[in-house]
C-alpha cells in the first residue's frame, strides 16, 4: 500500500514516485555541539515523566544534553579534556537527583535549570582546585617551622589534615601572613577591612594550634 511504502522511508530520503506532492517531514535543527542526525526535543510530557523519575525519560534527557554539557565545560569554561567527563557526569547526577523538585514544565526551563547546575558544578570545582593549591602553599610554609616546633616534628599528613578544616578565606589570609605581609598589607591586597583580616588570622591560628600544637607561627 502507498501508506506502507511511505512509512519505510526515512526523513532524509527522497519520497518515492507517485507521492512527491506529499509534504515532507520537517527536520529539527541540530546545534554544532550535538551529534549529527535528527534530534528529538524533549516535550513537556517527557519532562513531567522525568520529574517522576521515569528511567526512560531520564535516560533520554541525559543523552540529549550530554554532548552539549561536554562542549560547555571544554569550551567556555576551558577545562582540560581529562576533567570534562567527570564534570558532565556530576552535572547529570545532580540533575537526576533534583528532578523531582524541578518546578518548570517546558524544554527551555529544563535547559536553563540544567545549565544552572552545570555552572554551580564549575564554580565548586574551581573553588576546590584553588583550595588544593592554597593548602599546598600553606602546608609548605608551615613545614618550615617543624624544627622550631616545641611539640615535636609535624608530619605532612597532619598539616594537610589540619588545613582541610579551614575555609578558603582563612587559608588565603594565612598564606599571605606566612609570606610576611602585615595585616594592613593583606587587607589592601584583598580589599578587606583590617578587622576582618585580623579575625581570619586569629581563627585560623586557633584551629591549627588545636591540631598541631603551639608551634604554629604568628604568636599567641
Amino acid at each position: 500500500m502507498p501508506g506502507d511504502k511511505w512509512a519505510q522511508h526515512s526523513v532524509a530520503a527522497q519520497p518515492p514516485l507517485g507521492i512527491s506532492d506529499r509534504p515532507t517531514r520537517p527536520r529539527i535543527a541540530v546545534r554544532p555541539s550535538e551529534p549529527s542526525g535528527v534530534v528529538t526535543k524533549p516535550c513537556s510530557l517527557q519532562i513531567e515523566q522525568a520529574k517522576r523519575r521515569d528511567p526512560a525519560a531520564l535516560s533520554a534527557f541525559c543523552e540529549r544534553y550530554q554532548q552539549r554539557l561536554h562542549a560547555y565545560f571544554s569550551g567556555p569554561r576551558h577545562w582540560h579534556w581529562c576533567w570534562v567527563p567527570d564534570l558532565v557526569q556530576e552535572t547529570l547526577a545532580r540533575a537526576i537527583k533534583s528532578f523531582p523538585t524541578f518546578r518548570g514544565h517546558t524544554e527551555i526551563q529544563a535547559e536553563r535549570w540544567l545549565f544552572g547546575i552545570a555552572r554551580n558544578v564549575h564554580l565548586q570545582e574551581v573553588s576546590r582546585q584553588v583550595g588544593i593549591r592554597l593548602r599546598y602553599d600553606v602546608a609548605a610554609e608551615l613545614a618550615r617551622c617543624m624544627p622550631q616546633s616545641a611539640e615535636g616534628p609535624w608530619y605532612w599528613g597532619d598539616i594537610h589534615a589540619a588545613l582541610d578544616e579551614l575555609p578558603l578565606p582563612q587559608l588565603e589570609t594565612l598564606r599571605l601572613m606566612l609570606e610576611g605581609l602585615t595585616i594592613r598589607e593583606i587587607a589592601a591586597r584583598l580589599d578587606l577591612p583590617d578587622g576582618t583580616v585580623a579575625t581570619r588570622i586569629h581563627r585560623a591560628r586557633k584551629q591549627l594550634r588545636a591540631r598541631l600544637g603551639s608551634g604554629v607561627p604568628g604568636g599567641r
